[in-house]
């Protein structure tokens, strides 16, 4: 299938967008910050990504990997794809602890 192996070359979720989400966002709501391989989209000179558009991920990812460090978000991924994986960050509860243990 053709659509499954088209890479996105566009942000599922600039910055304002996830932080809105983040401000309005109920314990266990989560959102989809990207799709594709973050590792390798954020990186430079291998993103598939147009700079600014790379820029933009890098923060959006740091941001999301700290608020979960600081036991607000969790993170989770699923693959859609043999190639593409979707990164999520879900609203973290009051009872959840930092390292995502109730």
């Amino acid at each position: 299938m053709i659509a499954a192996e088209t890479p996105i070359r566009t942000l599922v979720l600039d910055e304002r967008g996830f932080l809105a989400w983040i401000d309005r966002a109920a314990p266990g709501e989560r959102v989809a910050y990207h799709e594709g391989h973050l590792v390798c989209d954020r990186a430079p000179r291998i993103s598939p990504f147009a700079e600014p558009a790379r820029c933009e991920l890098d923060r959006v990812a740091g941001l999301a990997m700290t608020l979960a460090d600081n036991g607000h978000l969790l993170l989770a991924q699923g693959r859609v794809a043999e190639d593409r994986v979707a990164y999520f960050a879900i609203m973290a509860t009051r009872r959840t602890v930092k390292g995502g243990r109730q």
